[in-house]
C-alpha cells in the first residue's frame, strides 16, 4: 500500500531546548543562566535572547549545531539562511535564500557541524538532499535526489555525524530508513523498512551519535528510540505512547549530551525526558511556555 509522507510544517522548539541544555553542558563559555543540565532559568533566558525577526534572532527556527569553537548555526526556515553566531549570541555571517540551487534551501530541518573540519551539513528536507559547507557558507557540495534508491531521499528530516569517522547519518524519513555517507557523499550503507519491528521505522526524524558511534533514531509514530550500531545492527529500544516516564506523544529532537546522556524531545508532551545510553529513564522536565 502507497504511503505519503507529508513534513510537518510546525517548528520544534523543544529541539532548540534541547540542544542549547547541550550547549550549557558542553561550552562553560556558552551560558545565558547559572544552571545545570535542564535548567528552566537558562532555557528561559536563551529564548529571550534568540527569539524576534532581526538578523541573530529567529522566527522560524529549524535545525541548530555548534562547531568546536563554540560557534553556534542556526537555520531560519523563515528566510530560508545559516545564520552563524558568536557564544554570545552575536551574529557573525549568514548565508542562504529560499531555492533549489547551490547554497539554497527549501525547509533545511536539520544540521550537523563535523569538529574536526567545522563543516556544516544540512538536511535540505524538501530539496531531497544533503548540502555541504564550510564555517564561512562557502558551498562545497551536495547530493541526493527525490526518490527511494540508494542516495535518494523522501523528505528527510533528521541529519547527524559520527565525530570520530566524519561520516553522514540521515533520517530519510518518507522512506522510513538511515542512509550512511562518507563525508564526501559517497554511500556506505542502509538500514529500516516500514513498520513497528524492532529495526523498522515509522517516520523516523531526530538522529544522534554517541561517542562510541552507536546511533540513537527518535522512531516518531512508534513513539520510540531505537538504538544501533554504526553498521545498522539493532542493539535495543525503548519507549510507547503515552505521558509516563520513559513514554512519548510526538517525539522528535534527540542528542547526546557529555555525560552520555540521551535527551529526547517528546513534543506532544511538552518535556525533555533524559535517559542513559540503554534506556533507562532518568530525569524529565518541561519547557518554558
Amino acid at each position: 500500500m502507497d504511503r505519503t509522507f507529508t513534513p510537518r510544517s510546525g517548528v520544534f522548539l523543544g529541539l532548540f531546548l534541547v540542544f542549547i541544555t547541550f550547549l550549557l553542558t558542553t561550552y562553560s563559555s556558552f551560558s545565558y543562566g547559572a544552571a545545570g543540565e535542564g535548567s528552566e532559568q537558562s532555557i528561559m533566558m536563551t529564548r529571550q535572547v534568540f527569539s524576534g525577526t532581526s538578523n541573530g534572532q529567529f522566527k522560524n527556527l529549524g535545525g541548530i549545531g555548534a562547531d568546536a569553537s563554540g560557534h553556534i548555526y542556526v537555520v531560519d526556515l523563515t528566510d530560508s539562511k545559516i545564520e552563524k553566531l558568536d557564544g554570545n549570541g552575536t551574529l557573525v555571517t549568514l548565508w542562504g535564500s529560499l531555492g533549489a540551487g547551490q547554497g539554497q534551501m527549501n525547509n533545511a530541518r536539520s544540521i550537523a557541524v563535523y569538529p574536526c573540519s567545522n563543516n556544516l551539513y544540512i538536511a535540505d528536507t524538501d530539496n531531497n538532499r544533503i548540502q555541504m559547507f564550510d564555517s564561512k557558507g562557502k558551498f562545497l557540495r551536495d547530493w541526493g535526489s527525490p526518490g527511494s534508491g540508494f542516495n535518494q531521499f523522501h523528505f528527510p528530516q533528521g541529519i547527524a555525524l559520527d565525530s570520530r569517522q566524519g561520516n553522514v547519518y540521515l533520517a530519510d524519513t518518507g522512506n522510513n530508513r538511515i542512509q550512511e555517507f562518507h563525508g564526501n557523499g559517497s554511500y556506505i550503507t542502509g538500514w529500516g523498512s516500514h513498520g513497528n519491528g524492532s529495526g523498522q521505522f515509522d517516520q523516523p526524524e531526530g538522529i544522534t551519535v554517541d561517542r562510541s558511534g552507536d546511533v540513537y533514531v527518535v522512531d516518531h509514530d512508534n513513539y520510540r528510540i531505537e538504538k544501533f550500531d554504526n553498521n545498522g545492527t539493532f542493539i535495543t529500544e525503548w519507549g510507547s505512547h503515552g505521558n509516563g516516564p520513559g513514554q512519548f506523544n510526538q517525539p522528535e529532537g534527540i542528542t547526546v549530551g557529555t555525560s552520555g546522556h540521551i535527551y529526547v524531545v517528546d513534543r506532544g508532551n511538552d518535556r525533555v525526558k533524559v535517559f542513559d545510553s540503554n534506556g533507562t529513564f532518568i530525569t524529565e522536565w518541561r519547557s518554558v511556555q
